[in-house]
């Protein structure tokens, strides 16, 4: 997901939002600049305005839109939005970042050996998150009865709720949730057991 920044120039004194700043003068108009993702990619955004719309596609590109809904593209570069926005971009809130563990076949404790360095990963983030919020989900293969694996992957859950508190989360900041069979990430036919899918995602946020 792309991230914009909005403001009203000239900047007459700001209001800082989740992914906003608003200056409140007269009748200045609204500048919305379209952010790349952490990746490089960039999507896009449609601005309907009174009178118009216009899109915007490309890294940095914008529009101005005055009050009366005129709109007028703009196009700054990366260095002039960060001397300009620099201290909007630096408050923003971490992007959410997603950390998948797999478990062993039929177990809701042991976790398969490649989740080791994704232990470790996600040790690292949240050692530096501030106030992370997390929600956990739980998943299996298609092995199992529905109810069987919905019991199955929320002892998952919980197994890794209980890792995350012991590494100093509160409780009251984890969310879990079970989603048995329901969402395989590699589709199998009802019965095929597959190691891809008995697995907990984890979403720091």
């Amino acid at each position: 997901m792309n991230a914009l920044i909005r403001s009203r120039w000239p900047a007459c004194g700001a209001a800082l939002g989740v992914l906003a700043l608003v200056a409140g003068c007269s009748t200045p108009p609204d500048r919305i600049i379209l952010l790349p993702d952490p990746q490089g990619k960039v999507g896009k955004v449609i601005v309907h305005s009174a009178t118009g719309e216009q899109t915007i596609d490309k890294a940095y590109a914008g529009v101005d839109v005055s009050g009366s809904g005129a709109i007028e593209k703009t196009m700054d570069s990366q260095s002039v939005v960060q001397a300009r926005y620099g201290e909007l971009l630096a408050a923003r809130p971490p992007r959410p970042m997603t950390f998948t563990l797999f478990f062993l076949f039929d177990s809701a404790t042991e976790l398969a050996p490649e989740s080791s360095e994704t232990v470790r990963k996600l040790k690292a983030v949240l050692a530096t998150w501030p106030a992370p919020e997390l929600v956990v989900v739980g998943h299996t293969d298609l092995a199992g009865a529905q109810d069987y694996d919905d019991k199955l992957s929320m002892q998952r859950a919980k197994t890794v709720s209980a890792f995350l508190v012991k590494a100093g989360i509160p409780a009251r900041e984890i969310e879990i949730a079970a989603r048995g069979k329901r969402e395989p990430l590699v589709q199998t036919a009802d019965g095929v057991p597959n190691r891809m899918n008995r697995r907990v995602v984890i979403t720091v946020q």
